[in-house]
């Protein structure tokens, strides 16, 4: 039997630690499938989570599929961040996103994520070094938007994930099947109404069969969760913008159980100088996964080009994380 030397990159601490940085939710509800509780729109994630009702650029598909509907250009984005650098360097988040306006059906998402737990070193009962190996979760991702009335756009998006924890030689259960793998599919559905100022959207995602590995009866669900949010266009010109939003956000995992409400409160804005310029900011409050702090960043634009910067906080006892992104419109 092996076991993981966790001293060396502190794997399962990272994976408990990830629990609470990422969704909220996640760390206490029992759901698996972390990558895809974490958000890729780094705009979004300055303004204290807004996702549903906001980001109409290479992360739209996570936020809302119905987001697509409102796009008319292509757009090709990559956002990367370390998640726990405190704790490991080799534990990071990548994302990236292709737009396509297809000008007759809709417009359509392709995306991959890749969350990597970094390496781990396995030894047997006698303290034998039995190699290192990977654990990683990846997750291509599919969506279509389009408009159902001039001003109310819907989408939907499916999902492939699978986590691979460690090999099956590493970690073979007492009957000598299973393994550290486990796989998944999921979809989302979503709507978005844009009139005028006023941008409302609604998402429930990643609604699929659970993820399991060694046992089938120890499965996990996926990290099914509801989100409803809405932004105003409070000032808008050639010469700058001001907005300002709201999201709730409740885990449909432990929804009608004894687990608790889970409810999460986003609220942020931003102000966008001659469109080139962005300075953001924003809170997310949640009791339950004992997250309540003030988000930040900032966006250059030049042409098509963008890159974004944004500053987050993460459950109590670990370091802020820094989310970067580049992408480009045309």
């Amino acid at each position: 039997m092996y076991r993981f030397l966790l001293p060396r990159s502190l794997a399962f601490v990272v994976l408990c630690a990830l629990a609470s940085a990422t969704s909220p939710a996640w760390a206490v509800d029992g759901s698996g499938a972390i990558s895809l509780t974490i958000a890729p729109s780094v705009r979004g994630e300055a303004m204290g989570g807004l996702y549903t009702a906001l980001p109409q650029d290479y992360s739209a598909r996570w936020g809302n599929p119905a987001l697509l509907a409102f796009i008319d250009r292509s757009t090709f984005g990559l956002m990367y961040s370390k998640l726990v650098p405190d704790l490991a360097e080799d534990v990071f988040y990548f994302y990236g996103g292709y737009v396509w306006p297809t000008g007759s059906v809709g417009t359509l998402q392709v995306d991959l994520t890749y969350l990597s737990y970094g390496e781990s070193e396995a030894v047997d009962s006698d303290g034998n070094s039995q190699g290192v190996f990977s654990s990683y979760e990846v997750s291509p991702a599919a969506a279509i938007g389009f408009k159902f009335l001039p001003n109310l756009g819907v989408g939907v998006a499916v999902k492939y994930v699978r986590i691979d924890l460690a090999p099956e030689e590493k970690i073979p259960d007492a009957l000598g099947s299973g393994s550290g793998t486990g796989s998944s599919w999921g979809f989302d559905v979503g709507a978005m109404y844009a009139q005028g100022p006023v941008r409302a959207g609604a998402l429930i995602a990643n609604l699929g069969p659970d993820v399991s590995f060694i046992d089938a009866e120890q499965s996990d669900p996926m990290p099914r969760v509801l989100r409803v949010g809405g932004t105003y266009d409070i000032y808008r010109n050639e010469a700058g913008e001001v907005r300002a939003g709201y999201e709730w956000e409740r885990s449909l995992v432990a929804w009608g159980s004894n687990l608790g409400d889970f409810d999460v409160h986003h609220f942020g804005g931003e102000f966008v100088y001659a469109g080139m310029f962005a300075v953001r900011g924003g809170f997310v409050h949640d009791s339950d996964g004992d997250v309540s702090s003030a988000t930040g960043g900032l966006g250059l634009r030049w042409g098509g080009a963008a890159f974004e910067y944004a500053n987050a906080p993460q459950a109590d006892g670990l370091d802020r994380v820094h989310r970067f992104a580049l992408w480009y419109r045309y």
